[in-house]
């Protein structure tokens, strides 16, 4: 079930990180760039309401549950530092990773590089018990929503000073050196989330022109996603995501070893809470026209809706995985689970070629919906060469550099072909 859910999480974050391979500053509104017609407007719908999040949350919880594992097999193999030497090793290397995607296939939207980082902490809770865990995990999932809270307050806060000062400047009456400051920084926060068209068209062109103008057009949005959101955003989530993880393997939930109504109750509960609340801020922010003041306004009710969906989709796996009529299903997926880094990797890299200069410099060329034919055609490849490479070799090519790293000497690749048997005959 890990492998299975590892592979359907790979698999499935290409839904969401498709928009920003392919589109400039779209990713939370389809009407600035890759068209609103119907097509278009149902793909984010569907996005909104069923994914969001959700691919992310299962890496996440599944980075957590890894980590417990990789320190429990080797705690209980030998004592002294030498586990924590290899897992502070193997984390490190993560972040390595993190930012090789980032900067070398030029990923600003990565996930390796949070959980390196994050993954640091995960130490100190190695021994905590699943209950405590799931207090931990609440905390953090709880101190993030407050973050947001504080975001959406500031931004309104903004709003209302920025209108108070457009009504002065309406009224002719002469405007104070806070007036002006308002209106500018209101004006700012607007265009972080509906940038001037110039801007956008600057940025597609850079992006399509070769790899070192994609290069300077994505470097400032990496650093940023890596520091400044990573400490606002990213570490809280990570934390809280992998504490559950951890919490939830101990439970036996995501080993398939709890009884089938266990699924069935994160399916039914998990589902009414998100399908509710996502369901609500898309519809508010369909009506308010996709306004960035609808966008923020539904930043306190984010982890809301996408940790319970994020629950739902684990039950169904659960399920899938007890069903023995899917059980070639499950294989499949599983087979891209245990490839998880090297397919991660991979996405990256195919979108490389395909959106940028370095390739087809498809970036801003194809409607939103369009961009599904891409995620469908890189799934049917990594479906397919999963399994395929997985029965000559024991790993992905990333997962067998990543273990080489940990443990300091390169590690056995191919699997051994079996022994031939010496038959005798009589005669």
């Amino acid at each position: 079930m890990l492998d299975t859910t590892r592979g359907i999480a790979v698999l499935g974050i290409l839904l969401l990180n498709i928009t920003g391979f392919g589109l400039p500053s779209a990713y939370d509104d389809p009407t600035v760039w890759g068209g609103d017609s119907p097509a278009d407007i149902t793909v984010w719908r569907v996005m909104a309401l069923l994914f969001e999040g959700t691919m992310r949350g299962l890496f996440t919880i599944l980075f957590g549950a890894g980590a417990l594992l990789f320190l429990h097999r080797h705690t209980s193999r030998s004592s002294g530092l030498l586990p924590a030497d290899l897992y502070f090793r193997r984390t490190i290397w993560l972040i390595v990773f993190g930012l090789f995607n980032g900067y070398v296939l030029l990923w600003s939207g990565d996930v390796l590089f949070f959980y390196g980082v994050a993954g640091l902490f995960l130490f100190v809770f190695r021994n905590l018990s699943a209950r405590r865990l799931l207090v931990l995990a609440t905390a953090f999932m709880v101190l993030q929503t407050l973050v947001s809270v504080t975001e959406w307050r500031d931004f309104a806060q903004a709003e209302q000073d920025a209108r108070i000062a457009a009504a002065r400047q309406a009224a002719g009456q002469p405007l104070t050196a806070f007036d002006q400051e308002a209106m500018e920084t209101f004006a700012e926060l607007e265009s972080e989330f509906h940038p001037a068209r110039e801007d956008l068209e600057a940025t597609v062109a850079n992006v399509r022109g070769d790899y070192a103008s994609a290069f300077d057009a994505n470097k400032g949005h990496t650093w940023f996603m890596q520091t400044d959101f990573f400490f606002r955003h990213g570490i809280g989530e990570s934390l809280g995501m992998m504490l559950l993880g951890m919490a939830l393997l101990q439970w036996g939930v995501l080993s398939g070893n709890v009884a089938p109504r266990v699924y069935l109750a994160m399916i039914g509960i998990g589902y009414a809470i998100g399908l509710s609340i996502n369901l609500a801020e898309i519809q508010h922010i369909e009506g308010s026209g996709f306004t960035p003041a609808a966008l923020v306004s539904t930043f306190p009710t984010y982890d809301l809706g996408r940790i319970p969906m994020t629950l739902g989709h684990l039950g169904v796996i659960g399920l899938l995985c007890r069903t023995r009529w899917l059980s070639t299903l499950s294989r499949l997926f599983a087979a891209s689970g245990q490839m998880a880094l090297t397919n991660y990797l991979a996405q990256s890299l195919l979108c490389l070629l395909i959106f940028t200069g370095a390739g087809l410099a498809l970036y801003g060329q194809l409607p939103r919906h369009q961009l599904y034919y891409i995620v469908a055609a890189i799934w049917v490849l990594q479906l397919t060469w999963s399994p395929l490479w997985l029965r000559q070799f024991r790993y992905g090519p990333a997962e067998w550099l990543w273990r080489s790293l940990t443990y300091g000497r390169w590690q056995t690749l191919r699997r051994e072909a079996p022994a031939a048997v010496a038959v005798s005959s009589t005669p």
